[in-house]
């Protein structure tokens, strides 16, 4: 044991994790891939993130996910 604290959660998702360390450093981890930021980074990347996903919803808009029906959609 390294008498540290486990990380505190603040999220997740199936294959994606963000802790708080002792240290006030951030860790995202997403699929094999782990940063370590520090807050104000962490933030940065967040609002770049985000600002690319809107720009990307306008460009590149998600077709509806279409499924069969049982009994074709009649009635």
């Amino acid at each position: 044991m390294s008498g540290r604290p486990d990380p505190q959660l603040l999220a997740s998702a199936p294959g994606y994790r963000v802790e708080l360390g002792a240290d006030g450093v951030v860790h995202v981890h997403a699929g094999p891939v782990s940063f370590r930021l520090a807050r104000d980074a962490c933030e940065t990347l967040t609002t770049t993130l985000a600002r690319a996903m809107v720009k990307l919803a306008r460009v590149c808009p998600k077709r509806p996910v279409l499924e069969v029906l049982p009994g074709g959609g009649e009635g």
